[in-house]
């Protein structure tokens, strides 16, 4: 049985980039909720940060996971907005219960 991989993604867009940066992260939620080994994947923005977005992920196992960062879409992605982005921070869970 495989063990699903949550992952919690903090984004952070450099100042006057938030509006692009968010209309690329919900262009990409889109392209990753079609993926096979995707069980979620929700964008959130910080009201109290407009330049902060949170992305839940859960994904079947790490090689679905792998496959998501591997696929044309999140590659796209990186490519198009890294210019724009502050930081992104990557924080794994392990479920317990």
């Amino acid at each position: 049985m495989p063990t699903p991989v949550t992952l919690i993604a903090t984004i952070n867009s450099l100042p006057g980039h938030a509006e692009a940066v968010a209309a690329g992260l919900q262009a990409l939620v889109v392209a990753s909720n079609a993926e096979a080994g995707c069980q979620r994947y929700e964008l959130h923005a910080n009201p109290a940060n407009p330049q902060q977005f949170v992305m839940l992920e859960q994904w079947r196992d790490d090689a679905a996971l792998e496959l998501h960062r591997n696929a044309p879409h999140f590659q796209h992605f990186t490519q198009t907005f890294a210019a724009r982005l502050a930081s992104i921070e990557l924080l794994p869970l392990q479920r317990l219960a």
